[in-house]
């Protein structure tokens, strides 16, 4: 798994240098790596907004959040959920499921209770 895993991040690097950073003008595969990476622009955020991020996603790690920038900006909040993969967050094969189709009214709960906690600690001030 572990290798497979390591080939499919080579195969995409390789993909974005070779192919999406010359179509795109970019000097290459870091520097697109930069411009699209969320992490570079989360100074930014404005309105609250949850982040969901799966922990077994090899391809967007946990580690790649970069958490001293990211929870630097009040209005972020990261849900980190053991299962997921990347994009999919499929649970089970038939019937085919989504993980999302669960955790979306979890996570909009979570969302108005930040929002709510937000509010009253700026009342305070």
């Amino acid at each position: 798994k572990q290798w497979y895993q390591r080939r499919v991040r080579e195969t995409m690097w390789e993909l974005e240098e070779n192919f999406v950073a010359p179509l795109t003008n970019l000097t290459g595969a870091d520097e697109y790596y930069y411009r699209v990476s969320p992490v570079n622009k989360c100074h930014k955020v404005e309105k609250p907004v949850v982040v969901i991020n799966s922990r077994d996603d090899f391809l967007a790690p946990l580690s790649a959040y970069r958490l001293a920038e990211f929870t630097k900006n009040p209005n972020l909040v990261l849900w980190s959920t053991a299962a997921g993969g990347h994009v999919s967050f499929v649970d089970g094969l038939f019937p085919v499921t989504s993980y999302l189709d669960k955790a979306v009214p979890e996570c909009a709960s979570l969302l108005r209770e930040f929002t709510a906690t937000s509010q009253d600690h700026e009342a305070d001030s």
